[in-house]
């Protein structure tokens, strides 16, 4: 193993060249730079998967040699090995400048093994065809855990690329965001009271920017009072209201946001009500995708319509008491300027709800954090599930549902971790099996075992009752072997995907046919319908919809109303054939979000809602990646109404 290593003295006048996401300087150590790998001399002995690697002189983005990496296989790459270099208590920044085979194919993390699997401990993806960027992610001493060993810096890509001057640094980074909101947010709100405004039902409310507080980011957590101008919104600012509301409302709204310079299509601008999503504005251009990879890879940098500036709020029920409306920058730019907001009470008589439930999907409980669309925060999810879950038995919801993918790779240690956030609160929760949940021959036993209040009887199809609704819960996710025979555990080499098992669609025939009466509502992890098409930005979404064997036997049934889903991590609400279709995007990853259902005896009403610790979701945001398309593909996907009425009647 050979590595450049830097001396102390070297290290004492190394110039820092990383930069933290949120613009906030780490502080560095001592021992300062302690990598720091050219390819100039000798190549490194590094360790490879699905790779070759090897000195190039072609190209370097200093000095004469890079360091080629060509996978053997679809992805691969070369890892140095940080045993004996890293201590598991400190914090460090690595970088590397990278030369893309295609834009957004690269990916640099370090990873650790648990002495069984590895798992990502942090890591920044991306890369741009032929030219050269840097790459720059920074791992918290936090988020190492007792036990982490094989401890490597990975350079990986899914076509040959070439990587360049690799630096490893040990500093001391300032309080992440998930840790400055929870303090940040009670300053806010507390400067927002002093100007609070109240709203009836006999007239409407218009907010100036000046009666509002506003902090410009999670570098710069004091409220300030803002001048009684339009307001410029900052990429990460949030500027909050204190609305006071004697009696309960439906209310609805807009907002006068003139748009920023910037029109790369995606979100403008956030608006909350507390933790409701009311507005999500987005920039439209001509059909689009992301780069590289048309899901994951960045968004191209091209320029949308600009887009009015008035902006229409969703309608959504605003309990009586004190609430905090809040307009937030959509992170990777400023969110524009704001001029007005105002609140519009309906005429809708409020009524009490039977009871609530809150669906939830893709928490994907695990260690550390992986980048998909934006960044699993798999490992801090653990926390913040719990939290969401105690604030949800603290309003009176009922129950809530885990719409599948609950763990990321379904080893035992993860459903531990999902057990012990279960017995944290006394809600009851059900559960649903997904493809993350389903990886292994032991998976189904461990979390029967582990978390049977998540599956009444014992089994991972099942029915309840919740009058006046029933609701079905079907485990799809079921692998095949390339001949098409089912399989009790995951093979990449012979995967043939993944299905339900024809003795499952009888079982949910026979079911749907013991009660042709009562409103039924299907729950399982995939897409029944997605819409496909071009979203509200522009983006192209891929038409995802799986299982038409099980839409199909739903279809036939005259009492099923809606049906439930997570999976693709993005929002999209889907009536079709009298049924509607809910996707819901996922907690663990941007844009942190879950729903609230309010059932009544003739329907449902639901909301979308953000998780509580903004920071969290400030971390789970990639701005160089710049996908916020996925809050809301269309403008009913915020709140909605569902009928609970009967096939002669829809």
């Amino acid at each position: 193993m050979h590595y450049s290593i830097l001396s102390a003295a070297a290290r004492a006048t190394a110039c820092c060249l990383l930069c933290l996401p949120l613009c906030v300087p780490a502080q560095e150590t001592a021992e300062g730079l302690v990598l720091a790998e050219g390819f100039e001399a000798e190549i490194p002995d590094l360790h490879t998967y699905r790779a070759e690697y090897a000195g190039d002189s072609a190209r370097a983005h200093s000095g004469e040699t890079s360091l080629r990496v060509s996978p053997t296989d679809t992805s691969g790459g070369a890892y140095f090995r940080l045993d004996g270099l890293v201590d598991l208590e400190s914090d460090y920044e690595f970088s590397a400048w990278v030369y893309a085979a295609k834009t957004g194919v690269v990916r640099l993390y370090i990873s650790a093994s648990d002495g069984q699997e590895r798992h990502t401990k942090a890591q920044v993806a991306g890369g741009v065809e032929g030219r050269w960027v840097r790459l720059t992610a920074s791992l918290r001493g936090k988020e190492w855990r007792a036990g982490d060993c094989e401890v490597m810096l990975a350079m990986t890509t899914t076509g040959v690329s070439w990587f360049d001057d690799v630096t490893l640094r040990k500093v001391v980074l300032p309080d992440p965001p998930i840790e400055v909101y929870p303090g940040m947010v009670g300053t806010l709100r507390a400067e927002a009271d002093r100007t609070a405004a109240t709203l009836v039902a006999t007239g409407e409310l218009t907010l100036q920017p000046a009666q509002g507080a506003l902090v410009a980011g999670f570098s710069a957590p004091e409220p300030i009072r803002p001048a009684p101008e339009p307001l410029a919104i900052p990429p990460d600012g949030l500027l909050t209201f204190a609305v006071e509301v004697p009696e309960a409302l439906y209310v609805t709204g807009s907002l006068r946001l003139a748009p920023d310079g910037d029109l790369r299509p995606g979100l403008r601008a956030y608006v909350l009500c507390d933790d409701t999503v009311v507005g999500a504005p987005m920039v439209a251009a001509e059909a689009w995708q992301s780069e590289g990879n048309a899901l994951t890879g960045p968004a191209p940098q091209i320029t949308g319509q600009r887009p009015p500036d008035e902006v229409q709020l969703a309608t959504w029920l605003l309990p009586a008491g004190r609430h905090y409306v809040t307009v937030a920058g959509p992170h990777f730019r400023p969110g524009g300027t704001l001029q007005s907001l105002t609140l519009r009470p309906l005429p809708s008589a409020v009524e009490d709800p039977l009871y609530s439930f809150a669906l939830l999907s893709d928490t994907h409980l695990s260690e550390g954090r992986a980048t998909w669309m934006n960044v699993k925060m798999d490992g801090p999810a653990k926390e913040e599930l719990a939290a969401t879950l105690a604030l949800l038995e603290q309003e009176g919801v009922r129950f809530a549902l885990l719409a599948g993918d609950m763990t990321d790779s379904a080893r035992r240690a993860q459903f531990e971790t999902l057990k012990a956030v279960l017995e944290s609160v006394k809600l009851p929760v059900y559960g649903c099996i997904g493809n993350h949940d389903s990886y292994l021959a032991s998976s189904r036993d461990d979390v029967l075992e582990l978390c049977p209040q998540l599956f009444p009887g014992g089994a991972t199809d099942y029915v309840f009752f919740e009058g006046p609704l029933r609701f079905i819960v079907l485990d799809g996710s079921y692998w095949k072997d390339k001949g098409g025979r089912f399989v009790d555990h995951y093979d990449a080499a012979d995967s043939g995907g993944i299905g339900v098992r024809p003795e499952q669609v009888r079982w949910l025939e026979e079911e749907l046919a013991r009660d042709t009466r009562t409103p039924t509502v299907f729950v399982w992890h995939y897409p029944l319908v997605c819409r496909g098409g071009l979203s509200s930005s522009g983006y192209r979404l891929p038409a995802s919809s799986t299982g038409r064997e099980v839409l199909e036997v739903l279809q036939k049934a005259p009492n099923v109303v809606a049906t439930l889903c997570g999976h693709t991590h993005w929002n999209e609400h889907n009536p079709k054939e009298g049924i509607i279709h809910v996707v819901n995007p996922a907690f663990c990853e941007w844009p942190n979000v879950y729903r609230v259902f309010r059932v009544y005896e003739d329907r449902m009403e639901w909301e979308l809602r953000q998780v509580p610790n903004r920071g969290f979701v400030r971390e789970s945001f990639v701005p160089e990646k710049a996908l916020s398309w996925m809050i809301s593909t269309a403008e009913d996907d915020l709140t909605g109404t569902l009928p609970l009425a009967a096939e002669a009647d829809r």
